[in-house]
């Protein structure tokens, strides 16, 4: 019996030990979450300078890095349809040191027209924060007798063949031939290099409607060299509440909105990018970002990154049944 207090106390002592070590990794977790980033972290951004894309991730980081104290650069990485940029960033150390802004394009329309696709992107790239989303608007030139939706159906409808569409990137094809579906009418699509060619020539006539994103079509629409028809949205947007919806008009699933986000490559510590997710909603929430944002037609997205990859399969899902069903081309 001498002994048996002994053997409790190494018992005990043992139990501790084992407490220290399952508590441990927690620890180290913390620690390294709160000392993150001790370098400057890459934000890769798979487009020219200068875009839109560029200027919101260059609003962002600048705000982030003011918050961390360590500087988010952006690299931009243009090219093959965005894919050079993505696939960088999937093939990048997944430590939280290189990161990608992009709009969701990327991930649900161009790996389903392109040809060579060495990634998967809703796979080997996860969502860390959604930063902005903005919808597209059906534009019409002022000559064409139309003063609504339902009287551009009904035009198509009239003048087969009459009607030309501008359209400025896959997605504006996607939501042309969305539309097309919906409203059971056709008319051709003439392809422009950017949204601000596409209202060019249907300012001019060469086209008589284009979709394009609301932060591109503010001047047409101020001026009113061009009137707005419809929004994608699914309601009222805020930047422009006196546009209606194409669901008001009747079209319920002519709904597409642009999404842009900040993504890693899959494996990147949950530590960190719960981290990282936090300081990018904290930038987004500063005043002064949300209004240099929703001067480029931009509000702020405030779903969860959860959410947004559930959305993405989604989006990703609805426009590869369209683009089967309709057997829609894309020129390379």
């Amino acid at each position: 019996m001498a002994h048996r207090p002994i053997a409790v106390r190494i018992a005990r002592g043992f139990g501790l030990v084992l407490l220290g070590l399952a508590l441990a990794p927690s620890a180290a977790t913390a620690v390294r979450a709160q000392a993150y980033p001790t370098r400057p972290v890459k934000i890769i951004v798979p487009a020219a300078p200068g875009g839109a894309l560029d200027t919101i991730a260059r609003i962002l980081a600048q705000k982030v890095s003011q918050q961390a104290h360590q500087q988010f650069f952006i690299e931009n990485k243009p090219g093959a349809n965005w894919i050079i940029g993505m696939d960088a960033t999937a093939k990048s150390a997944p430590d939280g040191y290189t990161l990608l802004f992009i709009a969701d394009s990327g991930l649900t329309v161009i790996p389903f027209i392109s040809s060579h696709m060495p990634l998967d992107p809703l796979k080997d790239l996860e969502p860390i924060s959604p930063v902005t989303t903005a919808p597209f608007v059906l534009l019409v030139n002022p000559s064409l007798p139309v003063k609504s939706v339902a009287d551009l159906v009904a035009y198509a409808r009239a003048h087969p063949g009459k009607l030309n569409h501008g359209s400025n990137s896959a997605t504006t094809i996607l939501v042309s031939e969305l539309f097309k579906q919906q409203a059971k009418i056709d008319f051709v699509d003439i392809n422009f290099h950017g949204a601000s060619e596409a209202i060019a020539a249907t300012q001019a006539g060469t086209t008589q409607m284009c979709f394009v994103d609301l932060g591109s079509a503010t001047g047409a629409i101020q001026s009113k060299t061009l009137r707005p028809l419809a929004l994608t949205s699914p309601q009222r947007y805020p930047l422009a509440p006196d546009i209606p919806t194409f669901v008001e008009s009747g079209l319920r699933n002519v709904a597409a909105t642009s999404l842009t986000l900040v993504m890693g490559p899959r494996n990147i510590p949950r530590d960190i990018v719960k981290k990282l997710g936090v300081d990018f909603r904290t930038a987004l929430n500063d005043p002064d970002v949300a209004a240099r944002l929703r001067s480029m037609g931009q509000v702020v997205d405030d779903a969860s990154a959860a959410q947004t990859a559930k959305d993405l399969v989604s989006t990703a899902r609805q426009w590869q049944v369209l683009i089967k069903e309709r057997n829609i081309q894309f020129g390379h």
